[in-house]
């Protein structure tokens, strides 16, 4: 699918394409059944054709979903993204069906609770998120933890932040990939920037300290992989960029300083339960 983003040479034609999810935003005047011919001849050169059921045209003011979010362009031309209905449905099912989960205990749901609101702000942090505060699922689970009897009203606020973390969302401030990149074409430093622009606060000033490298195996942060902080002096409470370092997941937890700190912790157990 590559170069399907270019083949249209046209000022008035311009395509976003994710994998095979493919979306042509055309001005007026633009003929748009002989962009289809053209559409249908790049896919049929590779062996393929594009799916009539999730094939439409609309207009920008009516909007339209794409990848889980919904497009529009209103009335005052101004362009607005959103998640999608479905998206939004999704989502508000999944941390009911986990907090309802009794295979675990209530803490590990109130966990796995946090990571999926987590993730599924982040997807969208560059919509507009005003509408989207998922309160009605909030309510519901605060009152739903306050049921199982474990804490008081103020103890169930207080873990509810666990619950739904905030996430900071800028509405439309997502940066395209350039459309001659490719995740094949070996161009590392490219790549990885770019992934690790999905890191904020003292993780992301820490990569471009260290020019997106891992101090200790020295290779580029790639697309997947896991960035952690390490605190050179073993104080988690120790914020200073100085004893900060960005590294792999792996070689994290290879640096004898977090061994040398569970050795520690484990002998004042064993002290603690002599005495």
């Amino acid at each position: 699918m590559d170069g399907i983003e270019d083949f249209f040479k046209n000022k008035d034609i311009t395509c976003l394409r994710y994998a095979d999810d493919l979306v042509f935003l055309c001005k007026p005047g633009v003929n748009i059944y002989g962009l289809r011919l053209s559409i249908n001849f790049f896919l049929e050169e590779r062996g393929l054709q594009i799916k009539e059921s999730k094939t439409k045209l609309v207009k920008a003011t009516e909007g339209f979903d794409f990848l889980g979010w919904n497009f529009k362009v209103k009335p005052n031309g101004k362009f607005i993204s959103t998640p999608s209905k479905d998206n939004t449905k999704k989502v508000k099912a999944k941390i009911k069906e986990t907090m309802k989960d009794s295979s675990f205990t209530l803490e590990q749901r109130i966990a796995k609770c946090g990571a999926l609101v987590r993730g599924w702000r982040n997807y969208n942090k560059f919509c507009d998120m005003k509408n989207h505060d998922l309160w009605s699922q909030r309510l519901w689970t605060w009152r739903y933890i306050r049921k199982q009897g474990r804490y008081n009203g103020k103890g169930t606020t207080e873990v509810i932040h666990k619950a739904f973390p905030s996430v900071s969302w800028s509405v439309n401030t997502h940066i395209k990939v350039k459309s001659d990149k490719s995740v094949f074409d070996n161009d590392l430093t490219y790549w990885a920037k770019r992934h690790n622009k999905n890191y904020t606060g003292s993780t992301a000033s820490t990569l471009k300290k260290q020019n997106h490298k891992c101090t200790s195996c020295g290779l580029t942060f790639l697309s997947g992989d896991k960035v952690e902080l390490h605190h050179a002096d073993g104080n988690h409470e120790n914020w200073k960029p100085a004893n900060l370092e960005a590294l792999h997941r792996a070689c994290h937890q290879h640096k004898p300083i977090h061994g040398e700190v569970r050795a520690a912790r484990n002998s004042q157990k064993g002290k603690v339960e002599i005495d």
